[in-house]
């Protein structure tokens, strides 16, 4: 698998929530832009959200919660390719991993790495 393909191996498990967040930072392009869109899964490795923007591997970004107005950083994990079940996904792992979406995941994901 590739570093921007759609992935199709878990290394955690995933919990679906769909909750409104800001994704903001520089494009792939390097032009600042900030988009309003939802969380599709999100994990205590990072989060699967849709995006209109090309985003590059390994840019950070910030997200912010609409509902609760918390702010985290997290960095381009992959890009799901046009023409692909990926496509207008991107996932985005945590700079600082901290409990930041108030839900409960498997105790394992927690517990090791």
């Amino acid at each position: 698998m590739h570093a921007n393909e759609f992935p199709t191996r878990r290394r955690v498990g995933r919990v679906p929530l769909q909750t409104h967040v800001i994704l903001s930072g520089m494009d792939a392009d390097g032009f600042n832009f900030a988009e309003e869109t939802q969380t599709l899964t999100v994990s205590r490795q990072g989060v699967s959200v849709r995006s209109s923007y090309e985003l590059a591997l390994g840019q950070e970004i910030s997200v912010r919660t609409k509902d609760k107005n918390r702010v985290a950083q997290f960095e381009v994990a992959w890009v799901g390719q046009a023409g692909t079940p990926g496509e207008g996904r991107i996932g985005l792992e945590w700079v600082e991993p901290e409990r930041f979406w108030g839900v409960d995941f498997p105790p394992g994901d927690w517990e090791s790495d």
